[in-house]
């Protein structure tokens, strides 16, 4: 890939056009995601953000013609890809949405950084995962918990709505007063004094 091809002109490409690509190259390369080499930021249901151009620009230091241009000749120069997305609004129209952006493994080639590029990529996913599977645990305590409230609550709810006959009561009673008072022998014992 060459940025000097990128113009389409034999000419060589003005220096200052090389550094804005260069600055948004920066850009894109400090939100990428290095387990899908795609730019954006990740959600928590595991989907990407797509960054807009305005975005990538403000953070390159560019303006936003400057940006564009710069962009243009990074994808004609094979350094980026674009995947422009939109969102139907119902009524047969569309909304856009910031692109997704992708890097491809080329651009590390290029500087002789594809094997540090698969390193990080392990790491990366080895993350996503991790990530994943705690997501996944809490989820699950979560439920739990919610079925065993669900379960207390029904149970409240049915010993409320059935009446307790008397002697039931008085049986209830008496085991709790045993229970309680066993439960403070055994206590005593535990600090060291002796049974009454």
């Amino acid at each position: 890939p060459s940025l000097n091809a990128a113009n389409g002109s034999p000419r060589q490409q003005r220096s200052e056009r090389r550094e804005a690509c260069l600055d948004l190259l920066g850009a894109l390369v400090h939100y990428l995601d290095l387990a899908t080499l795609r730019v954006g930021i990740p959600q928590a249901d595991g989907t990407l953000q797509g960054l807009s151009l305005a975005f990538l620009a403000e953070k390159a230091g560019l303006g936003r013609r400057r940006a564009e241009r710069a962009c243009r000749d990074l994808r004609r120069a094979g350094l980026v890809t674009v995947y422009p997305r939109a969102q139907s609004t119902g009524d047969e129209r569309y909304r856009g949405l910031p692109a997704i952006r992708g890097v491809p493994v080329a651009l590390f080639q290029v500087f002789g950084l594809s094997k540090w590029l698969q390193h990080e990529r392990d790491k990366a996913v080895k993350r996503h995962r991790r990530h994943r599977r705690r997501q996944d645990a809490a989820a699950t305590a979560a439920e739990q918990g919610r079925r065993a409230l669900n379960g207390d609550a029904a149970r409240q709810r049915a010993e409320a709505a059935t009446p307790v006959a008397p002697a039931e009561a008085a049986i209830d009673t008496a085991r709790r007063d045993t229970a309680h008072a066993a439960l403070g022998a055994l206590l005593g014992q535990l600090r060291g004094r002796p049974p009454d």
